[in-house]
Parts: structure tokens; C-alpha cells; sequence
């Protein structure tokens, strides 16, 4: 029995160095994930609904997935769309690939966060093919608690009949006031579109 279990240990020792000659790289390349990339919430085909103080509805949101990474307190939204009603019933859309919701951790979250609208982004209302009003760029950001868009980016902006095209921009939807800048030595360039006779 004793020469048994000798047997066993010495078989089992040489298994082991075996097992730590031929394959200690795949031991030693072993990664560890920082939870703080990783999202605690994951949801699928969402649909939100935020509503301002005053309990009207500030606007929908619909995104094929969202993210919350409550380590950086961020929550990341993808293939986004937000629909903003105005109380005259004016529609304003917002599409972007991607969107993020990130309150600043030494305060407290405001009831309508500021949403940033990551890489491509189109901004319009009234109807797609025919816009009152069009906003495509990169990373603009739509803040619910002021009604305004902005960006720091190039943007191609069309007003009723005039378009621009601008370093940045920002716009208030209900006032529609809008301010356009670019550079020191450059200018906005406005362009007039014009309807000719058939």
C-alpha cells in the first residue's frame, strides 16, 4: 500500500513538472480585467422617457444597447436617437452612433444630465428630406435642462434657406437663436441656396 501511494505522488510529480516545463507561458500570460471597463448594466433595444421639474416630457430616447459603468458613473448609449416635442409641436431629432451620459461625480446627478452625441452626428427638425433646420458634425452635445445643442467641432449647419458651415456652434431649440464661430483668421462661411425657375 505504501509502495502504491509512493507510486501515485512520484507519477503526480512528474505530471506536474510536465504540465510546468511545457505550458508555463499560458499560466504566466493569464490577464486580469479592470472592473472599471467593464459595464454593471448591460440592456438591449431601450427605450427611455425623461421628464423635466415640472413633469412634462423633456424628451425619448431609443438605443439598440446601453452600457452603466457605475465605477466611472458613466452610462453609454449606442445607435442613439432622441426625439425632443416642443410645445408648439415642433419635432426635433437626434441621431448618433454613439451617446453618453457622464454627471460629474463630485455632484449630485441633475434630474437632466447633459448627453454627449459621439462621432457622426445629424440634428434636424421638421421633415429629414426637407429640414427647417439641419446640424451634421462630430460630438455635439444636447443639454434637456437649457434646450440647446452645441459642439466645438466643425459643423455644417442649414437655417431656413442659408447654410453654414462653422469651427463650432450653438443653438437654443426653443428660441432659435443661433451663434456660429470659427477660428481667429477664418471666417463662417454662409451660403444662400437659391430656388431657381423651372
Amino acid at each position: 500500500m505504501t509502495k502504491k501511494i509512493l507510486f501515485s505522488a512520484i507519477i503526480t510529480g512528474i505530471l506536474g513538472l510536465i504540465l510546468y516545463v511545457f505550458f508555463p507561458r499560458e499560466i504566466e500570460e493569464s490577464t486580469t480585467t479592470d472592473l472599471a471597463d467593464v459595464p454593471d448594466i448591460y440592456l438591449k433595444n431601450v427605450k427611455i422617457q425623461a421628464f423635466d421639474e415640472t413633469g412634462q416630457l423633456a424628451y425619448e430616447l431609443a438605443a439598440q444597447e446601453v452600457e452603466q459603468f457605475t465605477a466611472q458613473t458613466r452610462m453609454l448609449f449606442k445607435h442613439l436617437k432622441i426625439l425632443v416635442e416642443r410645445e408648439n409641436g415642433e419635432l426635433w431629432h437626434m441621431n448618433a452612433h454613439l451617446g453618453s451620459v457622464q454627471p460629474d461625480s463630485d455632484n449630485l446627478s441633475q434630474i437632466l444630465e447633459p448627453i454627449e452625441l459621439l462621432g457622426s452626428v445629424t440634428v434636424y427638425s421638421g421633415d429629414f428630406n426637407d429640414p427647417e433646420y439641419l446640424f451634421e458634425g462630430m460630438n455635439v452635445v444636447f443639454d434637456p435642462s437649457s434646450n440647446t445643442i452645441y459642439s466645438d467641432e466643425d459643423v455644417y449647419i442649414k437655417a431656413g434657406g442659408s447654410t453654414y458651415d462653422a469651427d463650432s456652434f450653438h443653438f437654443d431649440l426653443e428660441t432659435k437663436r443661433l451663434k456660429s464661430s470659427s477660428e481667429p483668421g477664418s471666417q463662417v462661411e454662409i451660403q444662400h441656396e437659391s430656388i431657381e425657375a423651372e
